[in-house]
């Protein structure tokens, strides 16, 4: 029998033929960097343990370069937008009450109000000539956490006994329906307000709209404006940088402040894409699918890199194994070998192998015949930085959950869980569970996990996360096999076949379809017909012929 090993920078893979036919197979963590002292025990305990299996002995591992390959994804935060005085304080409370806009100066219990001051005062909200500011004679009523929602309609309902225009509320606690059904008035209250932040205001504007429908005017940059009379030139853009952070949201609060916070830092132009690094802008793919500002967690910069390093010497190989140890000229080769016994699969169809970090492209090799074609041209392989461990990322930032977490959920299509029992799927489809989903999952979205459905998200519906995850593919690994396909010479063949590990992902094929021109049959690759979509350079080692 004979063992082909894999050695990736993430697992190691072994297949063990006899007679060409696979008789055993498995993977584990590569341990260490690859082609390191641990890494190469790894995987001779990895073979070792098939041999067990079979009862036969493995005589002989054919290994492939074992030449590292350095992938790192970094993320780099997204650049504060310029909003000048104005502060966005609260947005999407999930617990407001009444409805309706209002703007008014900010007023604390214990608070001068505007009819308490004596002639010849001027306090923040007073009227001074030229000015026609709609709340310059109206207050929000701020409510401590430690004040209580009986205390706060109490306070609130004596104030427009007293001729006061309370024109909101805003609770720090999250008390707000409770405050609203005692005060007797329709005034719009928000709640989960950190009073803190209104400490410098001098004018606030709340709007509460029914639930589910966008704000109506302070989304607008042009009645920002006008509630916050006074503006200096040039803050127009700094309301247009609020009004951007508030659409799709039915309710917020927001500040003018008395002084300026300095300007944030220019955010840097993202680096170029190429083959050895993947730039992927979070914020940029949400806005081209018009994601809501709310629902996507982070909007980062992601970058992908690769960096060849030097081949890991591999004298004591034979020593490690305990059996003759043959070396194969190339991986991208034994990638193509066995991914082309995929029943149904051409002789000269391109291989597209998914890994971790990288993504190989691997055309029919091209024989020397003159005409000036150069090595690179001869080998017909591309190397692109950014795969599944960038999508992983990705999803991560976006979702808001750990990378553990993300590696599930970014497999395919999701459910949002209506009842412990019932679930919608992304078409609409209903579906009864067949175990109960735990009762903190109702209303979240979910995707098979690993002990039953792994809930990530109360923000998105089914069809928001189907849009937003399909781009996210689209532009990580979509984007990767497209700069792998512009460096690889000559025509495409007829046909591709998709391996590696990400290669099991439920929507790749729909992804790389549109890579790909109109007409190239694509499919997943089953490894020697038995194998899936894995194992495609370790059973092409196993099955090398010797070279003569």
């Amino acid at each position: 029998m004979i063992a082909g090993v894999d050695v990736g920078n993430a697992t190691t893979e072994v297949v063990v033929v006899k007679d060409g036919v696979p008789v055993a197979w498995d993977r584990v963590l590569t341990r260490g960097p690859k082609g390191g002292p641990a890494s190469l025990r790894g995987a001779a305990a990895l073979v070792d343990r098939l041999e067990r299996e079979t009862g036969e002995r493995v005589e002989e591992v054919v290994l492939a370069p074992l030449r590292p390959v350095s992938t790192a994804t970094l993320a780099l935060p997204a650049a504060a937008p310029d909003t000048g005085r104005l502060r966005v304080v609260a947005a999407a409370s999930p617990t407001p009450a009444g409805e309706g806009v209002a703007v008014g100066r900010p007023l604390l219990p214990g608070d001068q109000t505007p009819g308490d001051a004596a002639p010849g005062d001027k306090t923040p909200g007073d009227k001074t000539p030229g000015d026609t500011a709609p709340g310059d004679a109206a207050v929000v009523a701020l409510v401590p956490r430690a004040m209580g929602y009986e205390r706060a309609a109490a306070w609130v309902r004596t104030l427009l006994a007293a001729g006061v225009r309370v024109a909101g509320v805003l609770a720090e606690g999250d008390e707000a329906r409770l405050i609203g059904n005692r005060i007797g008035a329709p005034l719009p209250v928000v709640d989960q307000v950190d009073l803190s932040a209104l400490a410098d205001a001098e004018l606030v504007a709340v709007e509460v709209r029914p639930p589910g429908r966008p704000l109506a005017k302070l989304s607008d940059a042009l009645f920002l404006k006008a509630a916050f009379p006074g503006s200096a030139p040039g803050e127009e853009a700094h309301a247009q940088a609020v009004c951007r952070e508030l659409y799709d949201v039915s309710n917020a609060v927001v500040a003018r402040l008395r002084t300026a916070a300095p300007p944030p830092e220019p955010a840097p132009e993202p680096p170029e894409a190429t083959l050895e690094r993947a730039v992927l802008d979070l914020d940029a793919l949400a806005a081209s699918v018009h994601a809501r500002p709310r629902a996507v967690r982070r909007r980062s910069l992601l970058l992908a890199t690769l960096e060849h390093e030097d081949e890991a010497p591999a004298a004591d190989a034979e020593e490690v194994f305990r059996r003759p140890v043959r070396r194969a000229p190339s991986e991208a080769g034994a990638a193509r070998r066995g991914a082309l016994t995929t029943p149904g699969a051409p002789p000269g169809a391109l291989v597209i192998d998914l890994g971790g970090g990288t993504v190989d492209v691997i055309g029919a090799p091209r024989h020397a015949g003159g005409d000036g074609i150069s090595p690179d041209q001869l080998r017909a392989e591309a190397v692109a930085a950014g795969a599944g461990d960038l999508l992983t990322a990705a999803v991560a930032a976006v979702v808001g959950v750990p990378r553990g977490a993300a590696e599930w959920i970014k497999r395919g299509p999701c459910v949002r869980v209506e009842n412990p029992h019932l679930a919608v799927g992304e078409d609409g489809t209903r579906t009864f569970l067949g175990a109960a989903a735990p009762p903190a999952s109702v209303g979240s979205l979910a995707a098979p996990g690993p002990a039953g459905l792994l809930a990530f998200s109360q923000v998105m519906s089914p069809a928001e996360w189907r849009v937003l995850r399909r781009a996210i593919k689209a532009e990580v690994l979509g984007g990767t096999v497209r700069r792998a396909l512009a460096a690889l010479p000559g025509p495409l063949p007829p046909a591709a076949v998709v391996v590696g590990g990400p290669a099991g992902d439920d929507e790749v094929l729909a992804v790389l379809a549109h890579e790909l021109p109109e007409g190239i049959a694509l499919g997943r690759g089953d490894v020697a017909g038995a194998l899936g979509h894995r194992y495609a350079v370790a059973y092409g080692l196993a099955v090398l012929p010797r070279s003569r």
